[in-house]
């Protein structure tokens, strides 16, 4: 399982990768009871359940301070999604309940009726046609039987297995209970596109060049599907000046820029596959990831040009293949 490797290369390279706990996903298949739904087209499908349960119990926690509470919430499914992420991702060795408390006497109480307030969003806006949505941009086969977790505390979003999680305590959905919506699809299409994978990501156990150009290949494909899942709905609800991913999108200026040196970086190593990894070539996927966002900005560009280019057949086609496919179906359109 790549989660071992993960855990590996973050306890013993740490200083070389501290970005990929963001935005990366593992994957553990478990077998759900489901309830179904018919889709647009009429196919039946297990549906994917929307859990309010942990930020339910949180805001009756925050507003009482009764630790009872705290002990119900260390008993819940999301709570167990959340740590499975965190021990994996995070390198967290303590029990669930220490966990669920840091992470609950962390959140501001001066937050609470905002949380609230993104919770009556969530039940409102996150809908079946959020799923809809999504599906449109994954394999035609794919079906969702896991769960979206509204929490509090935490990441803003994270994937782990069969289901995925928003924070509705976190700064960016306290200042727009809009974003919600965008970020479910993303979370969610993080969830589809690993099932599409077989649920396999690169190692980070890594010595040379090319494996680093197929491990970088694999994050664009993934954040770049994930960032472009949303775009057509943020248009629609002129939403892009809200996020500055996509305010970045369009600015053909900018992310001409952005894409040249997203690729200066790929073909460094794509090119020298046989060169052998150094401690300072592991910094370039800080440029990538949180520092210029990189692998969100470009790699949402890259969808998009393909997608328009191409048609979304070929988009999806492309999801199940190495994700160097991805790179030179753009690479090569013309």
């Amino acid at each position: 399982m790549f989660t071992k490797h993960i855990i590996s290369a973050v306890c013993h390279a740490c200083k070389k990768m501290p970005f990929l706990i963001r935005i990366v996903s593992s994957v553990v298949y478990v077998i759900k009871f489901c309830t179904y739904y018919k889709d647009m087209e009429g196919v039946c499908r297990m549906a994917l359940i929307f859990d309010f349960t942990f930020a339910e119990t949180a805001i009756r926690f925050l507003e009482t301070d009764d630790t009872k509470y705290l002990h119900t919430l260390a008993e819940t499914e999301a709570a167990a999604h959340i740590i499975n992420h965190a021990t994996h991702f995070g390198g967290w060795r303590g029990s669930t309940l220490t966990f669920i408390t840091e992470l609950l006497l962390s959140t501001e109480k001066e937050s609470l009726p905002l949380v609230k307030r993104n919770l009556a969003f969530a039940r409102e806006n996150i809908t079946r046609q959020i799923e809809e949505i999504t599906l449109q941009y994954l394999p035609k086969d794919t079906r969702f039987d896991g769960k979206i977790f509204f929490t509090c505390g935490y990441d803003i979003g994270v994937a782990y297995g069969e289901n995925c999680s928003l924070n509705l305590a976190h700064p960016k959905f306290l200042t727009d209970a809009s974003e919600l919506k965008y970020y479910a699809i993303h979370e969610l299409h993080h969830v589809g596109f690993i099932k599409s994978k077989g649920g396999v990501m690169p190692s980070l156990s890594i010595e040379t060049y090319k494996e680093m150009a197929n491990l970088i290949a694999y994050l664009t494909h993934l954040e770049g599907m994930g960032t472009y899942a949303p775009l057509a709905l943020r248009t629609q609800e002129d939403a892009l000046n809200k996020d500055n991913d996509y305010i970045m999108l369009q600015n053909r200026v900018q992310l001409d820029e952005l894409a040249a040196e997203y690729f200066e970086i790929y073909h460094h190593f794509k090119n020298n596959p046989h060169e052998k990894l150094k401690d300072k070539d592991w910094e370039k996927l800080g440029i990538l990831s949180d520092g210029k966002r990189l692998f969100y900005i470009v790699g949402a560009h890259i969808a998009r040009t393909i997608d328009e280019h191409f048609g979304r057949t070929q988009l999806l086609n492309l999801m199940p293949k190495p994700s160097t496919d991805f790179i030179e179906c753009f690479v090569n359109r013309h």
